[in-house]
């Protein structure tokens, strides 16, 4: 699947690297999805409509920047599974909807797009889906400490075959947490971020030291907390993969042989169990519609401006993952992970071993209950 970039300023450029992975060049193959950048979206008798965030005009149909009437993007949603172009204006730093349209673009292709981790670890595809925040990433890099190779982080593409996946090969975005809890890691992370990082820890331990209830009420106390949260949340340093898994990276996918689905719980313990392919394609097809959401919430406001025009594709695009999910996952061995979060990733190796040093036979969806 390619995406082709026209007249991207650098900040549009660093952010499509960032989604997307490195450019390749030159393209071989023509563009699935086409950007092209523009100094000016300019609209012809626009209307807009009442939550300020769309707007159309007999031609096409517009993004706006929330709050405002400037346009962002004009997003081709009749268009959307097959060759379509965005245009947007230059300079934003990213592209309005890119992911999800990338995503259902790669389903109408024969792959799932998963929010989800990679890694071959001993020769066997290990791929690790979930929420967002549950441990994917923390697990991706808990791998890489035992030799593991890199397949991909928050995207991963699984074929509708269940035989193969492929990841970009984009930055991590390292937390305090993972440079605390992995070793690793750290030499991973620049002088000044590390430094950052130890400061932020420094004040929540101040801050947990404290034992008065006037002092933790007090709104100097709530403003450190609120601000030490607001640092750590915006301070997320991306590194390369190269950075931390070396050359030990699969840039052409890998197959596949366990499906872990991280979920997190209020328990200390790191518990896995097998659950039947067929409840985890149920599972992983309700994330995939959760990440579409954005793209799906702009297309109801695009049937309200164009009641007539229809992208069937698009409206099946749920019923239509589920369908190729539970085709790929069948026979698969397929597991649940209940963690606690954030956790310490031996604790999740030792738990996660049994499961991931051979592939038995298939999985009898009738043995095993919804966990």
């Amino acid at each position: 699947m390619c995406v082709r970039l026209i007249d991207p300023s650098p900040s549009d450029l660093a952010a499509a690297c960032k989604l997307l992975g490195s450019p390749s060049k030159p393209l071989l193959t023509s563009p699935d999805i086409t950007v092209r950048f523009v100094d000016n979206l300019p609209a012809r008798e626009i209307k807009f409509l009442g939550t300020r965030q769309h707007a159309f005009t007999d031609d096409g149909f517009f993004l706006l920047q929330e709050g405002t009437r400037r346009v962002q993007a004009r997003i081709p949603f009749e268009g959307i599974g097959g060759p379509c172009e965005i245009v947007c204006k230059r300079g934003l730093g990213s592209v309005p909807i890119l992911i999800p349209i990338v995503s259902l673009t790669a389903v109408k292709r024969g792959r799932i797009p998963l929010h989800a981790s990679a890694v071959v670890h001993h020769g066997l595809g290990i791929l690790m889906a979930g929420w967002p925040h549950c441990g994917k990433t923390a697990a991706l890099l808990g791998f890489a400490s035992m030799g593991a190779e890199y397949v991909g982080e928050e995207w991963v593409l699984l074929n509708s075959n269940g035989k193969e996946m492929q990841g970009l090969v984009t930055p991590l975005e390292i937390s305090r947490w993972h440079v605390a809890s992995l070793p690793h890691v750290r030499s991973a992370v620049n002088l000044r971020n590390r430094c950052a990082f130890q400061g932020i820890g420094i004040l929540d331990r101040l801050l947990k030291i404290v034992s008065s209830e006037r002092i933790r009420t007090s709104f100097v106390f709530r403003s450190l907390q609120r601000a030490s949260a607001a640092v750590e949340e915006r301070l997320r340093p991306a590194v390369a993969p190269s950075a931390i898994f070396q050359d030990r990276i699969r840039s052409a996918g890998a197959q596949v042989n366990k499906i872990f689905l991280f979920v997190k719980h209020e328990d200390h313990r790191v518990e896995v169990e097998p659950i039947a392919p067929f409840e985890m394609a149920r599972r992983l097809a309700f994330l995939v519609q959760h990440e579409l959401s954005p793209l799906l919430q702009h297309y109801s406001a695009y049937r309200f401006a164009f009641p007539n025009r229809r992208n069937e594709f698009l409206e099946d695009a749920a019923e239509s993952s589920f369908g190729m999910l539970a085709r790929a996952l069948k026979g698969k061995e397929t597991y649940v992970v209940r963690l606690p979060y954030p956790q310490v990733f031996p604790e999740l190796y030792r738990a996660m071993q049994p499961f991931c040093k051979s592939v038995p036979a298939a999985i009898d969806e009738s043995v095993y209950a919804v966990g």
